[in-house]
């Protein structure tokens, strides 16, 4: 289908170390997967700590989400998601980090480097991440790095009790990027 296996081991920011998540990776995963501040916008909700085992177990054969670490302390602060999208050459980011560690431009500086990554050796033609309107700083990373408003789906995402949230599409291509 066109789609890539990711080869990245481990590769580094000016300030992060971004890995493979792994069981090492347990406690502060759950930590932010687990507090329903951290979770208000994924329709999943707060995960159990088996749910979270369950998680970094089947990732470990996919190998779809990454470990944010700060590079002066070692300090855990966030995970990315990359993985292959429906569409040949395409796949989608996304992020979440812990509320201790927001409003620094880690986030932005890791998606960065996730985008380099793709564009430049797994030769992708496009990247996609999406969010929910009301998502204000996942809105600014799609912003920072690039990315361009697609569309608005209105009320496409089930969540639950009758509510249905609206979300944000956002894209780059490879040209746009580079």
């Amino acid at each position: 289908m066109g789609w890539r296996a990711i080869i990245l081991t481990q590769f580094e920011t000016d300030r992060l170390i971004i890995k493979p998540v792994s069981f090492s990776d347990l406690s502060d995963i759950y930590e932010v997967l687990s507090d329903s501040n951290s979770m208000t916008y994924f329709v999943e909700g707060t995960y159990s700590l088996d749910q979270v085992k369950q998680f970094i177990q089947e990732d470990l054969e996919k190998m779809h989400h990454f470990s944010v670490f700060l590079k002066e302390t070692g300090k855990w602060i966030g995970k990315l998601s990359f993985h292959p999208w429906f569409m040949k050459d395409t796949y989608e980011i996304g992020w979440i980090f812990s509320s201790k560690y927001t409003n620094y431009g880690y986030c932005t500086e890791a998606s960065k480097a996730i985008l380099d990554y793709g564009f430049k050796v797994m030769n992708l033609h496009r990247i996609v991440a999406t969010c929910q309107p009301e998502n204000i700083a996942s809105k600014r990373v799609c912003e920072k790095l690039g990315m361009r408003i697609e569309g608005l789906f209105k009320k496409c995402i089930y969540y639950k009790n009758n509510l249905w949230w609206d979300e944000l599409f956002y894209a780059i291509l490879k040209e746009e990027y580079l």
